[in-house]
């Protein structure tokens, strides 16, 4: 129930009945009065209201609906109650076809009246602190697209992160968005702070030094000036390091005496420099065994790894495909000012199916050709499959091109039991990747396959059971 006075505009050219409103509604009830249409439009630009109640008939041949459609457009939020003299007329069926919220008899029971007031005063409200909470999420999360499960954790794990000072490593492959996390962490831990990213993988080695942790003047040949490095730059905000297994051991060794002490000397310099801010660190190699292969060194690890974070491939969350290729569309469409293609349903389904070996990335770059007149998909088999110059995927590992569901475990079975599993395979990517395609929507899947709603909703059952065997 609302806790504060609830303003509420009247409409009606009845004015003893609007009189009797006004004295016998409780005192949370601030009514306004309005008799005409004139009235009641001149009363909503000038003020704000939480309901509005509007008589159908406003006598001398006009009606209700010029102010319904006007706050229809305007406030779209702002409930509107109809009264009518025949609350089962077909005038306050159409009213609700119009936008109002409720109808209600000329005659109404003040207690009743009140509460359907107050219960779509309530319905306004949640709707727009949603609202406002969708634009705080959006100002945190940015470009991060996405209402899978894997992303619904992969969420709930940036915010655990966000919560301490501690580094955090992020693990992912090439075109995941390990960027896009390490700055959803900053916006939730520090957002007044600066975000300063470095690619390892692209400052030179005889350089490095000089990036990270800066220069006095006469350092090397050509410095001139004192050079703050990255560390610096971001001693009160997050310094986010691009690819840390591509660079050398030796530079990850005197990284791991900064992160260890927090504190380090510019090159040529005596006095030491604090940091205070947040390291996050990324790579897209598997992290242990970076290690094992004398990539990252282990003690350096071991202090990254005090909070992972990883990124899921595309492939592990097709059904995000359709949110993301319609947020691309909307960008690149508003950046170059080139109306919308629209993806058909059965090519929306391909591109749920589809490996993305690249993963976000090379699905950006898809949408932006499709958007340019070109294909969504390069013609002929996907990448992995023998097509386009790529190797097919080798017996034994499941990669983008492989038969799916294949693995070598798959060799120690019966031949029967062996191929259930290849066909239980086939059918979760085929279902999962239409189901996507059709945002969910089980009638529209069955329908696009040749199959009734409940034949599917039979194997999706049947599909789920097998998986938990």
């Amino acid at each position: 129930m609302i806790e504060d006075c609830v303003h509420i505009l009247a409409v009606d050219d009845d004015r003893t009945f609007l009189d009797d409103l006004g004295r016998l509604m409780a005192p949370g009830f601030r009514l306004v009065k309005a008799y005409t249409v004139q009235g009641a439009l001149e009363a909503v630009r000038g003020a704000a209201f939480d309901a509005v109640l509007l008589d159908l008939d406003l006598g001398r041949g006009t009606d209700g609906f010029e102010v319904l459609d006007y706050l229809r457009e305007h406030e779209p939020d702002l409930p509107v109650i109809m009264v009518t003299r025949d609350a089962s007329s077909a005038s306050a069926v159409a009213a609700l076809k119009r936008g109002a919220v409720d109808y209600l008899d000329k005659r109404p029971n003040l207690e009743d009246l009140e509460r359907r007031i107050s219960r779509a005063v309530d319905e306004q409200r949640l709707r727009r602190r949603q609202q406002v909470m969708a634009r705080e999420i959006e100002s945190v999360w940015g470009p991060m697209v996405g209402e899978s499960p894997v992303m619904l954790e992969l969420r709930d794990r940036i915010r655990q992160a966000a919560g301490g000072t501690s580094p955090v490593l992020i693990a992912g492959e090439t075109g995941t968005g390990k960027e896009l996390v390490a700055r959803g962490v900053h916006r939730l831990s520090c957002p007044s702070g600066p975000f300063r990213a470095v690619n390892c993988a692209a400052v030179p080695e005889t350089l490095f030094e000089n990036e990270l942790f800066g220069s006095e003047r006469g350092a090397y040949t050509g410095a001139e000036e004192r050079f703050i490095g990255a560390f610096e730059q971001a001693s009160h905000g997050v310094l986010y390091l691009d690819e840390i297994t591509e660079m050398s051991l030796g530079l990850q060794a005197k990284l791991l005496r900064v992160v260890e002490e927090r504190e380090f000397r510019r090159l040529r310099g005596e006095q030491r420099v604090l940091f205070r801010g947040r390291l996050l660190a990324s790579t897209k190699r598997d992290p242990e065994q970076a290690v094992r292969d004398g990539l990252l060194r282990d003690d350096l690890y071991y202090r990254l790894n005090t909070f992972q974070l990883r990124t899921p491939p595309l492939r592990e969350r097709a059904g995000d495909i359709p949110l993301l290729v319609d947020h691309f569309l909307e960008r690149k469409s508003a950046e170059t000012g080139r109306p919308r293609r629209p993806v058909p349903g059965e090519l929306m389904a391909r591109l749920c199916a589809h490996p993305w070996p690249g993963n976000v990335r090379e699905l950006q770059g898809a949408v932006e050709r499709f958007l340019a007149g070109g294909a969504l998909l390069p013609p002929g088999p996907p990448r992995g499959e023998g097509g386009n110059g790529h190797a097919a995927a080798t017996p034994g590992r499941e990669g983008a091109g492989a038969l799916p569901g294949w693995s070598d475990a798959l060799l120690e079975l019966p031949y029967k039991k062996a191929k259930e599993a290849v066909v239980r395979s086939f059918q979760k990517r085929y279902l999962d990747a239409l189901l996507a395609a059709h945002r969910g929507d089980v009638a529209r899947t069955a329908e696009a396959i040749g199959v009734s709603a409940f034949g599917l909703q039979k194997m999706l059952r049947q599909l789920e059971g097998q998986e938990g065997e």
